[in-house]
């Protein structure tokens, strides 16, 4: 097999980002709520993002740069991870656009929210599935924030799940990012 090797070094972080999240695929979306310093709700997507462990249960989400949402969540301690499905593509893809600070991307898109039970953060209403994370640790990499949640609570609409108790990927119907432009819907399985 002939294969071409691509030194990292020698490549901007651009084309690294743009190769390696075309080959890493399908990657969930994370749909991540915070509160923003005036109280509103910040609503952001993230392709990079899975379960850390689960003694205890971990879920991490990073960026490339700091966001409002990293900033939020360290400030407030808290964050909420809801599961995206192909349906909310649209409103996904308009909550990813850079709003001015404070402004809220929930409001954007019409979403309606209460604060969660169990941490200080926002719970869309509208989730079939959503994470209540406590922050756990921040580690900044260069330019890169790392953010890890610890799980304190787990929600799921009865609709979602089967019989033995675990998520009906079917009926969750998440959306995923693959590269470029391009997202992956749940339609084929094994």
């Amino acid at each position: 097999m002939k294969r071409e090797i691509h030194l990292t070094d020698e490549h901007s972080p651009l084309d690294n980002y743009k190769l390696s999240m075309s080959l890493i695929v399908p990657r969930p979306i994370a749909w991540i709520a915070t509160y923003n310093e005036n109280g509103s709700v910040n609503l952001a997507p993230y392709a990079l993002f899975s379960v850390v462990c689960t003694e205890p249960m971990m879920v991490q989400f990073s960026s490339r740069t700091p966001k409002h949402t990293f900033q939020n969540a360290k400030r407030e301690g808290a964050f909420t991870v809801h599961i995206a499905t192909v349906d909310q593509k649209p409103m996904v893809a308009q909550t990813a656009q850079a709003l001015p600070e404070g402004e809220s991307e929930a409001d954007m898109v019409g979403l309606t929210w209460t604060k969660a039970p169990n941490v200080n953060a926002p719970l869309l209403d509208d989730a079939l599935a959503a994470f209540e994370c406590e922050v756990h640790s921040i580690i900044e990499v260069e330019s890169a924030v790392l953010t890890l949640g610890r799980v304190k609570a787990i929600h799921t609409a009865e609709a979602v799940l089967a019989e033995d108790g675990m998520a009906d990927f079917q009926k969750l119907n998440p959306l995923s990012k693959l590269g470029r432009q391009q997202w992956g819907k749940t339609e084929d399985f094994i």
